[in-house]
């Protein structure tokens, strides 16, 4: 499908990506500060745990929801991506999204009773912003755009 068929494309938010434009730059000065200055052993265990992050940085970057005119929502996910119908959505929460920290983010529940976060979505504030209301709301809308054709 071309750009032009996308109605709603959600990214994640701004301090997601200052998040990972932080986590890159480290790589210029760390990696070689590590790779010489440290012993093998130092470096085994420090630039694995920094891979990690790194690469956990850029899977939340590149996630994203795009939903189509023709219907059909693709959910990209860190590391999943799921292609769903108007049909396939119940509905769209704000939810506290479960594991460590305090982020929220928008989940998708499914008519077959399972839930979907989308990754793109998450904001690591205490509560709900504004923002994510709003995003909630145009995603929201696209789903109930069925109903009225």
């Amino acid at each position: 499908m071309t750009p032009a068929d996308v109605v709603l494309d959600l990214r994640p938010p701004g301090p997601a990506v200052v998040l990972y434009v932080l986590s890159v730059l480290p790589a210029v000065v760390v990696v070689p500060i590590v790779l010489d200055d440290f012993s093998p052993t130092v470096a085994a265990v420090v630039l694995p745990l920094y891979v990690g992050v790194l690469a956990f940085n850029t899977a939340t970057v590149l996630s994203r929801a795009r939903a189509y005119a023709d219907g059909s929502l693709v959910v990209r996910n860190r590391l999943s991506t799921r292609r769903l119908q108007r049909a396939d959505v119940d509905r769209v929460t704000v939810a506290r999204r479960r594991g460590p920290g305090s982020a929220w983010q928008l989940e998708l529940l499914l008519t077959d009773g399972s839930t979907l976060p989308v990754v793109a979505t998450q904001t690591p504030q205490s509560r709900p912003q504004r923002r994510l209301e709003e995003r909630a709301a145009a995603l929201q809308r696209w789903l109930e755009d069925a109903a009225h054709r």
